[in-house]
């Protein structure tokens, strides 16, 4: 779906892109996938470039003619995001981070982590409300 300001939501846009691969990566054209799953090209081309919100009932159905669960491929998108924020370089301040928790006790790390993990999970929590709040908003206008 395009925001107001003309560029595309990157939510849409990434589900679109995971798509484009997994079918390229079956080497189906957008053709072929469109008229086994009963849609237009033009359309499925749409959804693939972020253009527009993929429906569930669609999804469901291009991801049945990939061979693919939806549990699936949200749970491969997941992993692919994670590894992609694990491969950036490390800043100066993740740098300093790691010294001081080489300084800590085994006990006192065990406690770091735990709290890292537990700001992870509200922040990822917070993430999710929040694109949810965007989406209901987006389908509403």
């Amino acid at each position: 779906m395009i925001t107001r300001n003309g560029s595309a939501n990157p939510q849409v846009a990434t589900i679109g892109g995971r798509l484009r691969r997994l079918r390229k990566e079956r080497s189906l054209t957008q053709a072929e996938l469109a008229r086994q799953i009963g849609i237009q090209q033009s359309d499925l081309s749409r959804m693939e470039k972020g253009e527009y919100r993929v429906s569930l009932d669609n999804l469901v159905k291009i991801l049945s003619a990939l061979d693919l669960q939806v549990a699936d491929f949200f749970a491969f998108a997941a992993r692919a995001e994670s590894q992609t924020a694990t491969q950036r370089p490390l800043s100066h301040e993740d740098m300093q981070l790691l010294h001081m928790l080489r300084e800590l006790s085994p006990e006192a790390r065990q406690e770091v982590q735990q709290f890292v993990e537990f700001k992870l999970r509200r922040e990822r929590v917070e993430r999710r409300v929040h694109q949810s709040l965007l989406s209901n908003q987006d389908g509403g206008s």
